[in-house]
């Protein structure tokens, strides 16, 4: 159970995180580390972390990225922001790979112990357990739903002339 002692605490520090993903990964420098076991939710620093000028990318918001001119890399993330990173398209993709690597490997691991403990349900809860007990959404509800985000991404005009059109589609 040493790996509950790096990834699961929610006090873990730092460098305890550091150390689950050397455990699971092998992954020593620029590792990626688990943000929180619960929501899956990961981090990796696009330099060395103790550099002024690292910056730490969370996967599960890029919508895509791609390779930009002069050993930059460009990201798109889902809520419509575009940045501009100088750090290589392959070192980039490598650590998007590593964060892959690192959740497929936590996976693996809790199910391994949960099969060993199979009352412990430490992170995966029984599949037939549901978040809602309702029926599916309907498409109105979804679109309903929409009309209230806020949407940054388009310009004043650009929100008018969408939400004519959407009223036009009704």
């Amino acid at each position: 159970m040493a790996l509950s002692i790096y990834l699961f605490s929610p006090s873990c520090s730092y460098e305890g995180r550091k150390e689950g993903t050397r455990f699971l990964t092998g992954v020593t420098h620029k590792p990626p580390i688990m943000i929180d076991p619960s929501s899956f939710t990961y981090a990796f620093p696009t330099t060395s972390a103790g550099r002024d000028d690292c910056i730490w990318i969370f996967p599960q918001h890029i919508s895509e990225y791609y390779d930009s001119n002069y050993n930059c890399t460009t990201i798109l993330f889902n809520n419509k922001q575009k940045i501009k990173l100088s750090v290589s398209f392959a070192t980039f993709n490598n650590q998007m790979a590593r964060v892959s690597m690192l959740h497929m490997k936590f996976s693996q691991k809790m199910r391994s112990v949960e099969s060993e403990y199979p009352y412990s349900n430490l992170l995966f809860p029984p599949i037939s357990l549901t978040a809602e007990s309702r029926e599916p959404y309907t498409i109105s509800e979804v679109r309903e739903a929409n009309d209230h985000f806020l949407d940054f991404s388009l310009s004043n005009d650009e929100k008018q002339k969408k939400k004519k059109e959407d009223e036009e589609e009704k």
